[in-house]
């Protein structure tokens, strides 16, 4: 695939794994129509491995971790469920270790698709793929929108509430 092309699923259960030369942490978002998430419940990832017809799958550090959507179990009223990966490793880019998400059947592992976005450099988090419904039909559409503002970035954008770390409080005399 290439950025912004998409293609039909031929499967209504998908797996979207995603390699590099590096440990990412993948995650994924279900979004309405208005591009948001209803709740903080709808960011799927290691923390919170399992959403309302998503699941994250963590491949343990041998493996690539992944997102599986079974677009059946998927509630009415979300049109979108966004695959994210950054590097696990604090304040690394893409830079040089560009990720490879590919798109099987998550019934007999087929590869429907791979998607690798090109020339990445100072990004800490990136948009790979969506799996998005149009007209009744499920899709997925190579992405590969880059953050420099990491994984954070992202989830604000999609409106997850991100507890920033608590300031420490100054020296008492």
């Amino acid at each position: 695939m290439t950025p912004g092309s998409n293609i039909p699923l031929s499967a209504a259960r998908v797996t979207v794994d995603v390699t590099a030369p590096v440990r990412l942490d993948v995650s994924g978002l279900l979004l309405t129509a208005d591009g948001k998430v209803r709740s903080d419940d709808d960011f799927i990832f290691y923390n919170q491995p399992s959403g309302p017809g998503v699941t994250y799958r963590s491949g343990g550090g041998s493996a690539p971790d992944a997102i599986v959507v079974d677009t059946a179990a998927v509630p009415p009223g979300i049109e979108k469920i966004v695959v994210t990966a950054s590097p696990d490793a604090a304040g690394q880019t893409f830079q040089g270790i560009e990720p490879t998400a590919t798109i099987r059947n998550a019934d007999d592992g087929s590869v429907l698709a791979t998607f690798t976005p090109p020339q990445l450099g100072g990004e800490t988090a990136l948009v790979i793929v969506e799996v998005y419904q149009r007209s009744g039909q499920w899709k997925a559409r190579a992405v590969g929108q880059g953050y420099a503002n990491g994984l954070a970035g992202i989830a604000t954008d999609f409106g997850v509430t991100v507890e920033e770390p608590a300031a420490a409080a100054p020296p008492q005399p």
